[in-house]
């Protein structure tokens, strides 16, 4: 089987993994270096952290965050936000849950899995440390927990200087930087065009530099760009900066208040926040996410700054489905990493046939005016 992927972001080189065990014929077209989409990220693989969007308290939320700078709202996809509140407060469905239990299970194996075959891109289960500097938020986040359908492990911490802090033992972390150059490795076989794609229609042919080529199926996992054919699918960008320094905690650790995570791996510490509403390229605002990470980290030198775009659906959940011969995989939110194996092998079972649809996932695909 001949398969084109649009996209070589995380989720777009998991897919291509998945389909070249199965011995597809793959191509990835990626306009920029594979994986250039993704790699700003912390490499926190921490699925049982999910956070539905499309629900009041998430609004409040974003709105202290826009109070502190954490946010900054330029321009949002309209059809995202027509979604956003035409669904608020909604729950999903109990089948939704599910499937994304067992896409958090899956991830989480699939990592270990790959470390354990060669640990190069400094896998380490050493869980994740959400800390607060306010008491009534550190509460707060204790009942959230408590009430979360994945049932996480987590106990409470003491941290001087701030009011407390929430472990969670079960996640892992890995440098998304090595990880880039061990999936590129692992899908050698695939063919890389780094180039913008025009067009791709439902019938499997992709439009590229005055060229048409025809495939069995396409793959997009374009992420925020998938907006441009009519999905629900808005940019939240992010900044991630890798520093020489010391931390100050132990453990990859997140400011629950301000969104911003630090992580420690082999040559460096990673440095990433910001949940911006903008598809453009200004990353002026990154250093104020750097600032905040000093009460964690002792920054001795700043060796370089990555932006990426993180793809969210109206309410959080990932969008996995398709039309004729098109397969569409994106919409993961900031659980980007988290969940890209299992988006990558549910996407593969879709190009194979295996599956026709994943229920909710293909909420917004089914039956859409896609302009493909």
């Amino acid at each position: 089987m001949k398969v084109g992927i649009v996209g070589g972001g995380i989720v777009g080189l998991f897919t291509a993994y998945y389909l070249l065990k199965e011995e597809a014929e793959v191509t990835i077209f990626e306009k920029d270096f594979l994986g250039s989409g993704s790699i700003h990220a912390a490499g926190l693989i921490e699925p049982y952290r999910f956070d539905r969007i499309n629900t009041t308290g998430m609004i409040i939320k974003m709105l202290k965050y826009m109070s502190k700078r954490v946010t900054s709202l330029k321009s949002l996809n309209k059809a995202w936000v027509i979604e956003l509140f035409k669904n608020l407060d909604k729950e999903p469905p109990s089948e939704a849950w599910e499937t994304i239990r067992e896409m958090a299970l899956f991830s989480l194996k699939e990592y270990k899995r790959l470390a354990e075959e060669k640990n190069d891109f400094d896998y380490e289960e050493s869980g994740l440390l959400e800390i607060y500097s306010d008491e009534k938020e550190l509460e707060k986040g204790i009942i959230e927990e408590k009430k979360s359908p994945f049932r996480p492990k987590f106990e409470i911490m003491e941290i001087k200087g701030f009011a407390g802090g929430i472990y969670f033992p079960e996640l892992s972390k890995v440098d998304t930087h090595k990880f880039i150059d061990r999936i590129t490795k692992e899908i050698k076989d695939a063919k890389v065009v780094n180039v913008s794609v025009d067009k791709v229609s439902k019938d499997g042919k992709v439009y590229y530099a005055g060229k048409e080529e025809k495939f069995d199926k396409v793959v997009l996992s374009a992420g925020v760009w998938l907006k441009n054919i009519g999905l629900p699918i808005t940019a939240f960008k992010g900044y991630g900066y890798r520093v020489k320094g010391e931390m100050k905690v132990n453990y990859p650790s997140v400011l629950a208040e301000l969104g911003v995570a630090v992580v420690k791996n082999s040559d460096f510490i990673k440095i990433t926040g910001g949940f911006d509403g903008d598809f453009s390229t200004d990353s002026s605002r990154a250093e104020i996410f750097l600032n905040y990470a000093k009460s964690l980290v002792n920054i001795s030198y700043v060796y370089d700054l990555y932006m990426g775009y993180r793809p969210c659906s109206p309410d959080g959940f990932p969008v996995i489905g398709k039309i004729g011969n098109v397969v569409i995989s994106t919409g993961a939110c900031r659980l980007g990493w988290s969940y890209a194996p299992s988006m990558g092998n549910m996407t593969s079972d879709l190009v194979l046939d295996r599956k026709n649809d994943f229920g909710y996932l293909s909420r917004f695909i089914g039956g859409r005016n896609l302009s493909l």
